[in-house]
């Protein structure tokens, strides 16, 4: 037995040795986002291996069902719109049939019900299916997921490494589990990125599956389910109510209503998950105390706090070393300063203005060139300034940023945000209106955005070709469709000017302008194969497709220059704020 378990502890850190190698190795090579996805393949793989090298078949089909759940979640991104959600019950329907299963109900007392065959595969079949579906619908909060999955992780495995039952197979998968959390760590712990749908699916269904792992091998029921639906009781409470008044209410609650309550009283992004993360540990402990007695309590207490312990200390750690600074934050090129986000981080933030005090904000997508501008636009550098979120558009800007030592976290095109913001719109039933382009340009592209998103509603359309004493009347129509989110596509900075004095009369939340994604949403242009995507190329294959763009391309090497002035420290700028 002492040899069994002395290869199982060598298998499980010569894994965690070759995932910490593979992450240093490739981290200096790759962009962020190729990045995250590679730690992702790691980390499922690494399930995968030590599911295959463990003696155990309910182990291994525990490990198969998460690695299972994690293809699904691949699917889930790769089909954008699709839900794939109830492939989720099929997993765990087989789960059920070939591995353990929820048979019996032991209660404190000593006493046990036994369940029929078809109940018993009933209750474990949607037990495992709904943690993945839950846990996405945590993600939707970037980074919350991530520190709620590691605090609710290493509570359960307390409860079963501390059992007196002998729970070899749940001991192993909480060792493992573990494991993996400290060498993928910053995946988790990170408060402006998602889990995403594979490691959501993955860890769903491996929390799923170990609760039930306790349950077949001795620990009742009612503690290894009160446990983490204690520890999950208000994102849970929070989701019902959501889900009760989108049917009578045209304005339904959103979920997770304490995160965004405190960030509507001013609390940062890092300060609000963790403590709605430490809301949720203390209601897990409270239901934990009254379960398994005051004893195994402190042990829980314990955990969470030398949980939330060593993430403080992280925390202080980066901040000391810079990286939690503005500069970081809001790297900033001359009259440009971004929003250095991740793309789910700035969704939502949208979805935290609509569900908020719906005040107005402005959505800007600079490039280079519209860098470039702010140094001689006082108007244009305002408008950028006060804009509730600035986004790296071109690539040019985003390779900038990098050579100046603030890189951001990723590229957000601006097509690829208004789709996703779309997507989001459909979700949540926000009516959104399009304004701009040629004549049935913008027709075109709400037509293409239907088709793409069946239920999204557009309020209106209508090309730019309108003159400025027609803005007003513009406006009412806009009021009065109660559009919620407005896309100009005027061109830069057009759009820009236009939103900042006409914006508020439109009576919308978000105004984005777009610029020409209008056209290529509409299919009047092509956007650019990924290759050339890759290679930073959209903007030669768009002047291919529009030569007229050729003049305004021709600023580039401005651009170019004025950097190098830049980085030599001898270009002597400074905007009207006094800033360089």
């Amino acid at each position: 037995m002492v040899g069994t378990h002395g290869t199982t502890v060598i298998m499980i850190l010569m894994v965690a040795l070759i995932c910490v190698m593979i992450q240093k190795f490739f981290k200096k090579y790759l962009e962020s986002d190729q990045y995250y996805y590679l730690k992702d393949i790691t980390l499922i793989g690494a399930w995968a291996l030590c599911g295959i090298w463990m003696p155990d078949g309910p182990l291994r089909i525990t490990v198969a069902a998460g690695a299972a759940s994690a293809c699904i979640g691949f699917c889930q991104r790769a089909t954008r719109g699709k839900n794939l959600r109830c492939l989720y019950f099929l997993v765990g329907l087989v789960f059920s049939l070939f591995g353990p299963r929820i048979a019996f109900i032991e209660y404190a007392g000593g006493q046990y019900y036994y369940l029929s065959y078809f109940a018993s595969i009933a209750i474990s079949t949607i037990w495992v299916g709904i943690f993945p579906i839950f846990f996405q619908e945590i993600d939707e909060i970037p980074g919350l997921c991530g520190l709620l999955l590691t605090v609710s992780w290493t509570m359960i495995s307390v409860v079963i490494l501390t059992s007196s039952q002998s729970l070899r197979d749940a001991s192993q998968i909480c060792v493992i589990g573990l494991v993996m959390l400290v060498v993928f760590w910053n995946r988790h712990i990170y408060a402006y990125r998602r889990l995403t749908e594979p490691l959501t699916g993955l860890w769903g269904t491996l929390f799923a599956g170990l609760s039930i792992l306790g349950v077949s091998k001795g620990i009742t029921f009612y503690t290894l389910a009160l446990l983490p639906l204690g520890f999950f009781a208000l994102p849970i409470t929070e989701a019902s109510v959501g889900v009760v008044s989108a049917f009578f209410s045209p304005r339904p609650a959103a979920n997770l209503m304490l995160y965004r309550k405190l960030i509507t009283h001013g609390y940062s992004h890092p300060v609000a998950i963790h403590l709605v993360v430490a809301v949720c540990a203390l209601l897990g402990c409270l239901v934990s105390a009254i379960q398994i007695g005051f004893p195994d309590f402190f042990y829980l207490l314990a955990a969470v706090c030398a949980i939330f312990g060593v993430i403080w200390v992280g925390y202080s750690f980066k901040r000391q070393r810079g990286n939690m600074n503005d500069e970081c934050r809001r790297p900033r090129l001359w009259g440009v300063t971004v929003d250095n986000i991740s793309l789910n981080y700035a969704l939502s933030r949208v979805q935290h203005w609509m569900n908020s005090q719906r005040a107005p904000h402005i959505i800007v997508t600079p490039d280079a060139l519209a860098a470039l501008r702010s140094r001689t636009d006082e108007r244009y550098r305002r408008i950028v300034r006060g804009a509730g979120l600035v986004l790296p558009d071109g690539a040019g800007l985003a390779g900038a940023l990098k050579l100046n030592g603030t890189p951001v976290q990723e590229r957000i095109p601006g097509v690829e945000f208004t789709e996703h913001l779309c997507r989001l719109a459909e979700q949540n039933g926000w009516r959104v209106w399009m304004l701009g382009g040629e004549p049935g340009v913008a027709e075109a592209a709400a037509a293409k955005l239907m088709e793409k998103y069946p239920k999204l509603v557009v309020a209106g359309a209508g090309d730019g070709f309108f003159k400025p004493e027609e803005s007003g009347s513009l406006c009412e129509a806009i009021r009065a469709a109660e559009t919620d989110i407005l896309f100009v596509g005027l061109g830069v900075p057009k759009q820009e000017y236009w939103l900042d004095e006409y914006f508020a009369a439109t009576g919308a939340v978000v105004g984005m302008g777009i610029g020409g994604s209008m056209d290529v949403i509409s299919g009047k242009l092509a956007r650019a194969p990924k290759l050339w995507q890759s290679l930073c190329l959209e903007w030669l294959y768009r002047a291919i497709q529009e030569p007229w763009r050729w003049r305004r391309l021709s600023k580039l090497p401005l651009f170019v220059w004025y950097f190098l002035l830049t980085r030599l420290h001898i270009d002597g700028y400074k905007d009207d704020a006094g800033e360089k």
